[in-house]
């Protein structure tokens, strides 16, 4: 009971409270009634109209990682890899960023994970393992990142491993036959 009055004492707080203030790692955009009125980049006070008629969305801008986490693609000279991917990104155009995108993250791992299996497919096994072939990956993630505000600073290849690719196939209903294909290492 007295958590509920606590929500809504601070509800009403929050519509009343007729400012906002921005941290040296944050960035915002003001909305007012729905529309975007000021893109708030430097840290501060700024002014609102209470009772929710401006609102401000807000992120952090500072850099940060995500995990790509079990891809995998077949080189060009026919080796079956897996690896995981970090990237280390930021947030470049706040008004993108936070009115375009749903999810960042799930951004970041569209942006990365099919373009840097392409760029590996292909490469050579050898010029993976050996750091060549990565070269390029944060310039290529860095160009498809503008789209959504972000700003991909690096991309590092993580675990890279020849692995065995296991295909199975389930034969439809009244199939008494599943068949398995398989690679060797």
């Amino acid at each position: 009971m007295l958590d509920k009055l606590l929500e809504i004492l601070q509800a009403v707080w929050t519509s009343l409270v007729p400012w906002v203030v921005m941290m040296p790692f944050e960035q915002g955009v003001h909305l007012r009634l729905g529309k975007p009125i000021r893109d708030l980049k430097e840290p501060g006070f700024y002014w609102c109209l209470p009772f929710n008629l401006d609102v401000v969305l807000k992120d952090n801008i500072v850099p940060r990682t995500s995990r790509l986490s079990g891809l995998s693609t077949t080189t060009a000279d026919g080796h079956s890899i897996g690896f995981d991917v970090v990237v280390t990104w930021s947030i470049a155009n706040v008004r993108k960023a936070l009115l375009e995108v749903n999810d960042l993250d799930d951004a970041i791992a569209d942006t990365c994970a099919g373009i840097i299996g392409t760029e590996l497919a292909d490469a050579e096994w050898s010029a993976i393992w050996h750091g060549k072939a990565t070269e390029n990956l944060a310039n290529v993630c860095r160009k498809r990142g503008w789209k959504w505000g972000v700003e991909v600073h690096a991309v590092q290849l993580v675990g890279v491993a020849r692995v065995r690719n296991l295909r199975i196939s389930v034969g439809g209903e009244g199939s008494k036959h599943t068949h398995f294909h398989g690679t060797g290492i």
